[in-house]
């Protein structure tokens, strides 16, 4: 069923381009229903809220991440434990440290499911960046979330992940 998710994420994500383009206006963040009836605005901003989080913060990295796509899945690192699920592309690893995931090494059909599911993914991935940003400092704490604090403090930078999260950072803060 892996690669199941693989295809409907993939085709998704092209079913947002293409509508996308035919509007000639720019998909910024769709409302789409999660599994408790919850708008995808209001499970950020509940998220934001519980963990000290900007809402334009939880927003600029969700639109960085996966550009509003719940069904969102990283091709780069498919099939292991790096492979990034959902909104805020969660990985089995942080879901493991959150608690939904028993065995990231052994993930299974139904955690990838809890893990793509909008108010699951926006949680884990809100407590996350709150307890980076309550360690670190904002540009550091952005590309930890990026690539991990060990790829971080191993010396990798994402340059261009970080001036994305506050180009779109911006656009979403209130005057």
């Amino acid at each position: 069923m892996g690669p199941l998710i693989v295809v409907v994420a993939a085709l998704g994500a092209l079913l947002l381009f293409f509508a996308t383009k035919a509007g000639g206006a720019t998909v910024k963040e769709p409302v789409p229903k999660g599994t408790g009836g919850n708008t995808l605005d209001g499970i950020i901003n509940s998220n934001a809220a519980r963990y000290g989080v900007e809402v334009a913060l939880l927003k600029a990295v969700i639109r960085t991440e996966s550009n509003f796509n719940a069904g969102a899945v990283n091709p780069a690192s498919s099939g292991n434990a790096f492979t990034s699920y959902g909104l805020m592309q969660i990985t089995p690893i942080l879901g493991q440290e959150y608690g939904i995931v028993k065995e990231y090494q052994n993930v299974t059909e139904p955690e990838i499911s809890m893990l793509m599911q909008p108010e699951t993914n926006v949680r884990i991935g809100a407590w996350y960046l709150g307890r980076l940003l309550s360690k670190y400092p904002f540009d550091a704490a952005i590309q930890m979330y990026n690539l991990g604090e060990t790829g971080y403090n191993s010396g990798r930078r994402n340059e261009d992940y970080l001036t994305k999260v506050k180009r779109y950072y911006n656009e979403y803060k209130p005057d």
